[in-house]
């Protein structure tokens, strides 16, 4: 391992795994490691997944002592540790009054303590916020959506029972649980407060809208100055002598007591800070022109803007969430490697595909380009994409979250016929993909019209090692995209980040990323196949109207 005077860790608690990152003082990445987490699901309650706050933090301890294993650190370089950050999904925990878990679940089962960001089954109470037409709902593009924690917090007190509910004392958005795990300090963050729990943030207005919670009988909530939400809620990379790793924490982690503990961010948005330390392939772009798509089972396009800008389906505007004194959108796709993932494991040659990828030694992405690339000489096309122009999908499986935010709207498929091969399944990889794009480029166009300027995308997450997407992405809405290197994470380099910056508004915090500039892999546009992805794109929007057209018609036979 290579010296460094310091070190810096990011922690990610994303949907099915914990992972940690350590960094050197020049931000590169010296070790990772992750462990699964369990995730509670049944098929009686296909709506409910739930999680375990106790499984969460034995997986981040593994992780990190795994990494001091691994990376063969001495007690020296140990002491060398500065500081530790986390980011994790947008889960709801639930704790008594002594901080041990409650039961989120009919089962009453205690472990089963958080209800898991893609958990929807607080479809009814989401209605019923959104029917309001309540003031807050202007910043989350006129509706929220049923993943975020008031429809949650309304199914618990209507479904739990009495004791259940009485016991619960402290609702925590999941990174600011593992913030008050580490510190023993409940404050809470904007970031997980304003866009998770509709806390008002402006450059006026700070502070719980008690009336908002009134509404729906939760006023409970807002009882000995908010205390079951947080009572003090802190903007990103501001200072506080508390932010230190007590002995408890210290002492599970194999880590020094007392060293710093960052402001914790949505592990979207933690990738979205870490995307912006990656050097961007146009010099002079500001923080407000980057478009940055955090890329994984789900999707998140999040922009930063100097005034508030709202656009129709899409989160926000939320002020200090991110960058200090900016404000941030928060565009979003439920389902986006989860599509892509569903459309090769459901064909019938599926099993074929990974039969072989295990002989080769290759993953079945590998299989499938080369797949694509023999077709693509076969055919003697001039562009891969030229090879699905008779076949056509959408990717709202779990519903469309921006611009449409409609989370009953099913995905369409046309263009199927008997075929069963490889090649076929190849084709659906690449229409898939398309899919993602066009998705992209729907938000892209309603963040651009409602006042967004983007000369830039960057993708990052797990979909960001998939070469073929990142190209027609960039052939798709026209503009440079770009990715981190394959040995950076730009989710656990924003965990690390936010561990150690203290910064007080948007220029220091721009300087320090723009000094990190991790290094980058460009994807141009190719004009030449802009028709071609125009044609496809409005067959897009056209398969989504007909689909919302369908569902209407069809409206009165639906059980309710």
């Amino acid at each position: 391992m290579t010296t460094s005077s310091s070190y810096a860790i990011g922690i990610d608690v994303g949907t099915g795994s914990v992972r940690c990152m350590i960094f050197d003082d020049k931000w590169v990445p010296v070790i990772q490691w992750q462990k699964p987490i369990h995730t509670y699901h049944s098929s009686s309650a296909p709506l409910e997944y739930e999680q375990s706050s106790t499984n969460i933090w034995e997986a981040i301890c593994y992780c990190v002592r795994k990494c001091l294993e691994l990376g063969s650190f001495t007690s020296e370089q140990v002491g060398l540790i500065r500081s530790i950050g986390f980011d994790a999904t947008c889960s709801l925990v639930v704790l008594d009054g002594k901080y041990q878990p409650v039961s989120v679940s009919l089962s009453g089962n205690d472990e089963q303590n958080i209800i898991m960001w893609l958990d929807h089954r607080a479809h009814a109470e989401a209605a019923i916020i959104n029917s309001s037409s309540d003031d807050v709902l202007k910043n989350f593009g006129g509706k929220i959506s049923l993943e975020m924690q008031p429809g949650k917090l309304m199914w618990l007190k209507r479904n739990l029972s009495k004791e259940q509910w009485t016991r619960a004392r402290h609702f925590f958005d999941l990174p600011d649980y593992l913030h008050f795990r580490v510190t023993e300090q409940l404050d809470r963050s904007l970031c997980s407060s304003v866009c998770k729990l509709c806390y008002r943030s402006s450059e006026k207005q700070h502070g719980w809208d008690e009336k908002f919670w009134a509404k729906f009988d939760l006023d409970d909530l807002m009882e000995n100055n908010s205390a079951k939400l947080g009572q003090l809620v802190r903007k990103p990379f501001s200072n506080s002598n508390t932010d230190v790793l007590s002995k408890k924490a210290a002492d599970e982690l194999g880590l020094p007591e007392g060293i710093h503990v960052g402001s914790p961010l949505i592990d979207a948005y933690a990738g979205a800070l870490g995307g912006l330390a990656c050097k961007s392939p146009i010099a002079d772009a500001h923080l407000t022109e980057r478009l940055v798509i955090v890329a994984g089972t789900s999707s998140c396009f999040m922009a930063c803007s100097e005034k508030a800008v709202f656009v129709p389906g899409v989160w926000g505007p939320h002020y200090n969430v991110l960058i200090p004194n900016l404000w941030l959108s928060e565009g979003g796709q439920s389902a986006a490697g989860k599509s892509i993932d569903h459309i090769i494991q459901i064909h019938p040659a599926y099993n074929e595909l990974k039969q072989l990828a295990d002989e080769q030694n290759k993953n079945i992405f590998d299989i499938l380009n080369e797949i694509l690339n023999n077709l693509q000489k076969k055919h003697n096309v001039s562009n891969v994409s030229l090879l699905s122009s008779d076949l056509h999908m959408t990717i709202d499986f779990h519903g469309n979250r921006s611009p449409l935010a409609d989370s009953e709207l099913g995905a369409t498929i046309t263009g199927l016929r008997f075929d069963t091969s490889l090649n076929n399944l190849a084709i659906q990889y690449l229409t898939v993909l398309q899919a993602v794009a066009y998705d992209s480029r729907h938000i892209i166009e309603i963040m651009t019209k409602s006042g967004h300027h983007f000369r830039v995308v960057q993708i990052c997450g797990g979909l960001a090692r998939l070469a073929l997407l990142t190209q027609i992405m960039a052939d798709v809405v026209q503009m440079p995209v770009y990715v981190s290197e394959a040995t950076n994470d730009c989710v656990l380099l924003g965990a690390a980040i936010c561990g150690q910056l203290i910064a007080d508004n948007a220029h220091q915090v721009e300087d320090l990323l723009n000094k990190i500039a991790c290094p980058i892999q460009i994807y141009m546009p190719d004009s030449k196949i802009a028709d071609f992805h125009k044609d496809k794109y409005e067959i897009y929007r056209l398969l989504q109207q007909t689909e919302i057209n369908s569902r209407k018609q069809m409206s009165k036979y639906r059980q309710s």
